[in-house]
C-alpha cells in the first residue's frame, strides 16, 4: 500500500526544483513593494546605459577605451528591458530591475540544481 508520503518521493527531481523556484518567485512578487533601494543602484543603471551605448557604437568606448570600463552585460539587458517595457518613472524602473534580477537568480538556481 502506498501512502501519500511515499508518493512524494516518486516525483522526479526537476519537478521539485521547479516547484521550489515557482514558490520563491511567488514570494518575490508578493514582497516586491517592500524592496529597498541599494546605494549603488543609480550607478549600476548608468553602467547599463553606458554598456548599451558602447555595444551600439554611440560611445567613445567603442573606439578602444575599454581599459577603464568593463561592460556589464546583465546591466545592459536590464536597461533594454526597461526601454522595451516603456518604464518612465524611477519607482517602476527599480521595481522592474529588482524583479528581473530575482527571476534571473531563480532561473540560474533551477538550472544549477539539474
Amino acid at each position: 500500500m502506498t501512502t501519500p508520503s511515499t508518493l512524494l518521493w516518486r516525483v522526479p527531481f526537476p519537478v521539485w526544483a521547479l516547484a521550489v523556484c515557482l514558490l520563491f518567485a511567488a514570494v518575490g512578487v508578493a514582497v516586491l513593494d517592500d524592496y529597498g533601494m541599494a546605494t549603488d543602484e543609480n550607478r549600476q543603471r548608468a553602467t547599463g546605459y553606458r554598456t548599451v551605448k558602447a555595444f551600439l557604437g554611440y560611445d567613445a568606448l567603442s573606439k578602444g577605451g575599454w581599459d577603464r570600463f568593463y561592460a556589464n552585460v546583465f546591466e545592459g539587458f536590464l536597461v533594454l528591458a526597461e526601454r522595451l517595457l516603456g518604464l518612465d518613472d524611477s519607482r517602476s524602473v527599480y521595481l522592474a530591475r529588482h524583479l528581473l534580477t530575482h527571476l534571473f537568480f531563480l532561473l540560474g538556481g533551477f538550472f544549477c540544481s539539474l
